[in-house]
C-alpha cells in the first residue's frame, strides 16, 4: 500500500476513535445527581441515584382507585422529599399497566408474557421488568429471567425492548435506524445504582442502548418508553408540567427520618 493509502487508513481509525469517544457532561446540581451528557452528537439529561439511600417509588391510577396521577400531584404528595420523577413505563389505553406492577410490596398487575402483539414492547423482545426488593437492592432483567427467578420485590414495572442484557445490546436493533424518537430507559451501573437517561434530541434504540454501556457503564437497561418521556426534577427545575397525565410515574425521594 502506498503512503498515502496509509495516512487515509490511519485517519479513519482516528476519527472512528475520535466518534466513539465523542462525550461531554455537565452536571446540574451541586450533589452530582443529574447531568447533562452529550454521547455521540445526541444529548441526554441523566439522573442517578444509590436506591439505598433514596426512596424509589410507583404511581399508577391501579393504587388510587382509577384516578390518573400527574407531575403536579406527585409534586404535592411528596413534597420537599422529593428529588425526581419521570414517566416508569408503557401502559394501555386506559392508562393501565401493560404488564407487571408492584408498588409498597402488593402486586396490582401480573407479569404480561404474552406472545406476539404489536407495538416496541411485543416485537422487539425480550421485554424486562425494572425491580427494587425490600433491602433497597436493584435490578434490571429480562422477563424471562423475572419469571424464572421469581423475586419478590417492593417496587417492579414491567417495560420493553430491554436495551442491554448482560453488557450485550438488544440484537433486534440497528445502528443506524432511521426509527428515532425522544426516549428513556433505565439501568444499573457498576455502583449498583440506579440510572435514568432521558434524550433531549431524537435518538434510535441503539444509540440509546450504547449510551447506557458505553458512557453509563450498565450491564443491563430497560427501555421505558418514546415521545411522552418527561420528567421534574425540583432542585433544578422551577415548577413540574402542569397537567400532564401519564400511565406510570418513578419518583426518587428522600428518605424521611
Amino acid at each position: 500500500m502506498k503512503a498515502a493509502g496509509y495516512i487515509f487508513v490511519m485517519l479513519l481509525c482516528l476519527a472512528s476513535i475520535s466518534y466513539y469517544s465523542q462525550t461531554d457532561t455537565q452536571a446540574l446540581d451541586k450533589m452530582g445527581l443529574f447531568k447533562q451528557i452529550t454521547f455521540l452528537g445526541k444529548r441526554y439529561f441523566v439522573f442517578e441515584a444509590d436506591p439505598h439511600q433514596y426512596k424509589v417509588e410507583l404511581f399508577n391510577q391501579v393504587q388510587n382507585n382509577g384516578q390518573l396521577y400527574s407531575f403536579t400531584s406527585i409534586a404535592a404528595i411528596k413534597g420537599n422529599s422529593l428529588v425526581f420523577v419521570t414517566n416508569g413505563g408503557m401502559y394501555e389505553k386506559d392508562f393501565s399497566p401493560v404488564g407487571l406492577y408492584v408498588s409498597n410490596g402488593k402486586t396490582y398487575n401480573p407479569v404480561n408474557s404474552r406472545q406476539g402483539g404489536t407495538g416496541n414492547f411485543y416485537q422487539l423482545k425480550p421485554n424486562g421488568v425494572f425491580m427494587i426488593n425490600s433491602k433497597g437492592d436493584a435490578q434490571v432483567l429480562t422477563t424471562e429471567n423475572y419469571v424464572k427467578n421469581n423475586p419478590e420485590p417492593n417496587m417492579a414495572t414491567q417495560s420493553g425492548p430491554m436495551l442491554l442484557i448482560n453488557g450485550v445490546t438488544n440484537s433486534n436493533f440497528k445502528e443506524h435506524s432511521e426509527n428515532i424518537n425522544i426516549r428513556n430507559g433505565v439501568g444499573i451501573n457498576a455502583k449498583s445504582n440506579v440510572v435514568f437517561a432521558i434524550s433531549i434530541d431524537q435518538v434510535n434504540f441503539y444509540e440509546l442502548a450504547e449510551l447506557f454501556k458505553e458512557k453509563l457503564g450498565c450491564e443491563n437497561a430497560l427501555y421505558l418508553d418514546g415521545f411522552v418521556s418527561q420528567y421534574f426534577a425540583p432542585g433544578i427545575q422551577k415548577a413540574p408540567l402542569p397537567g400532564v397525565q401519564l400511565g406510570t410515574f418513578i419518583s426518587v425521594s428522600k428518605k424521611m427520618k
